[in-house]
């Protein structure tokens, strides 16, 4: 069983201009706790894509998103919460026209290998996208 030795969380308001807040947030904690530069780069480019989503997919029934860091005794724990039910669906391939969100978050979770979870959220009625990424470098 994990413990969480390091843990935040913040309110992000669903609109574009918040991303970027969200992203410097997001780097000024993980390079607080001593995260390694490779890993915030990489949990950085995540939460600025899954709050993207937020704003462009779930904004109308979610003002805000809930965006959370943690870490447990193994991996880094990212996660971004809305109230919209609607649980996004990765396209299989980057398209012209959108879809390349949750394909890059997917890749870049699978090239460290990471995982990704998509769970309801009860108490708000919408869901909560969870990443979990290995905070040693993972030979290859």
């Amino acid at each position: 069983m994990s413990s969480t030795v390091m843990h935040h969380e913040f309110q992000v308001i669903s609109t574009a201009e918040h991303v970027r807040p969200a992203r410097h947030e997001t780097a000024k904690v993980l390079t607080d706790w001593g995260i390694s530069k490779r890993v915030v780069d990489t949990a950085c480019l995540i939460i600025s894509e899954l709050v993207t989503n937020v704003v462009r997919h779930a904004a109308v029934l979610s003002p805000t998103a809930t965006v959370t860091l943690a870490v447990d005794d193994a991996a880094l724990v990212l996660s971004v919460a809305d109230a919209h039910p609607l649980k996004p669906k990765p396209l299989p391939a980057a398209h012209s026209v959108g879809g390349r969100g949750l394909f890059m978050v997917n890749a870049l979770v699978r090239e460290v290998h990471g995982r990704a979870e998509d769970l309801s959220d009860t108490g708000t009625g919408g869901k909560r996208i969870v990443i979990h990424l290995p905070l040693a470098p993972v030979a290859t």
